[in-house]
């Protein structure tokens, strides 16, 4: 009796032991565990099944999506294939070895953790499937020297025939703090140039976020985000050559809700207007997006509600920095790549159309022609 209470009771340690290591191996609570037990054995409809990390399109419970959005198989050269920060520059005719027409720039951002943060280049034909070009090696940059120094927010031009890259370098482990913009460029998307510096502040770390950079016949404008004495607020510089910047000039932002502050944005030109797809945060969370526009070269910004709520798991708990292009000159719709994270802190991009009537920007049905 006593040989078997001690047998069913190795048993017992052991199953608990086994089970323990499945739940840490699947990344799942206990209690997601017993209610996929009892959904198995119950028969539950799909739409009662709990939040799992293994269904990404999961619709969010009383949520009826007004997008339909394609996620993005990026490799990360941290391997987790978690990326965020997407910036697209489109080549019409083609561009590098194999005429690639698409060019995405993004920094990979395991679990929101900024130590990872570094551009990496990714190349495309249709804007969907992204490779990492023949001959290229990621990140494009190496990291700063520092513990916690790290470069981030890249943003890619394709100009005068070769692609552009400017990013951020956030130096945290500076008294005081540094954050400088830096340049490299690349007449074939595989070597690059080696980093100029051209713009630098010192301060608080929320400084010279998001780099947006266009160019409009021969003048460029970057807006960044930096916090400022009543908050965060977007600046604006110019340049002839895209090097030389003048001293920033702050932008007046109109339509953003008095709990919600500017985080990050991208910029594109249009024939009668700038546009931009700004994040917005309340309390530095809950990013969201929204569409604005500018008809005074950027110094005034008009900007619309939210472009859509979260409505799927792979973008609940933020919708965070975007990069759009307009299809074509003589159309109003666009193609979007934006990056999001779901409540496990894991980033994603995905691809999504657009499209404008009048002042606003909307997620395109899909009856639209391609």
């Amino acid at each position: 009796m006593i040989l078997f209470v001690l047998f069913s009771t190795v048993l017992l340690l052991l199953a608990i032991f086994a089970f323990v290591i499945l739940l840490a191996r699947q990344d799942i609570s206990p209690r997601i565990a017993f209610e996929k037990a009892r959904n198995r054995l119950g028969k539950r409809p799909p739409p009662l099944f709990p939040n799992f990390h293994d269904a990404p399109y999961r619709r969010l419970p009383g949520k009826t999506p007004c997008h339909h959005p394609t996620i993005l198989n990026i490799q990360t050269s941290e391997g987790t294939g978690q990326a965020c920060h997407p910036d697209v520059a489109y080549a019409p005719e083609g561009f590098g070895k194999e005429g690639w027409r698409y060019w995405m720039a993004c920094t990979p951002y395991a679990y929101s953790n900024f130590v990872f943060e570094n551009p990496e280049l990714f190349a495309s034909h249709d804007g969907i499937s992204w490779v990492i070009p023949e001959g290229a090696k990621n990140p494009v940059i190496p990291s700063p020297d520092g513990m916690w120094n790290h470069n981030s927010d890249p943003d890619l031009l394709f100009i005068d025939g070769e692609l552009r890259l400017y990013y951020r370098e956030s130096r945290r482990m500076s008294s005081p703090c540094e954050s400088r913009i830096l340049v490299v460029t690349s007449g074939d998307g595989v070597k690059w140039s080696s980093p100029r510096e051209v713009i630098a502040e010192t301060g608080d770390p929320a400084l010279l976020m998001s780099p947006a950079i266009v160019r409009q016949k021969s003048q460029f404008h970057m807006f960044t985000v930096g916090k400022g004495s009543s908050g965060f607020q977007l600046a604006r510089r110019e340049s002839p050559d895209g090097v030389t910047w003048s001293q920033p000039v702050i932008c007046s932002v109109i339509g953003l809700a008095d709990d919600r502050e500017l985080w990050h944005l991208d910029v594109i030109p249009e024939a009668d207007c700038l546009s931009a797809i700004f994040v917005s945060s309340k309390r530095l969370t809950e990013h969201r997006l929204h569409y604005g526009f500018s008809r005074d070269a950027g110094l005034t910004w008009q900007l619309d509600g939210f472009l859509w709520d979260p409505a799927y798991e792979f973008e609940e708990q933020s919708l965070y920095r975007t990069t759009l292009l307009k299809r074509s000159p003589d159309r109003n719709d666009y193609d979007l790549w934006y990056s999001a994270c779901n409540r496990r802190d894991m980033f994603s991009i995905a691809y999504l159309r657009l499209f404008r009537e009048g002042n606003r920007l909307q997620p395109a049905p899909r009856s639209l022609p391609k």
